[in-house]
């Protein structure tokens, strides 16, 4: 389980986008998208020294989302 989550659903689409910052034990705040459908896709969006980076930057991408007509699901 992630620090932060953001689940995004989109109205024409079956599939579901999830995006959470983790802290890895390696250090820094990673920051991961999950896309999910039939299967579920994760990408890498950055690994961040600072938690604020990592949540902006997740703010940042569900903002993107919500321009596409995804719209927050938590």
């Amino acid at each position: 389980m992630g620090l932060e989550t953001r689940e995004l659903a989109h109205p024409s689409q079956a599939s579901r986008v999830r995006l959470r910052v983790y802290e890895p034990q390696t250090g820094g705040y990673l920051l991961t998208e999950e896309r999910q459908g039939t299967s579920t896709v994760i990408s890498t969006l950055g690994l961040f020294d600072r938690r604020e980076e990592a949540l902006g930057r997740l703010e940042a991408r569900a903002a993107e989302l919500v321009r596409q007509r995804y719209t927050q699901t938590n």
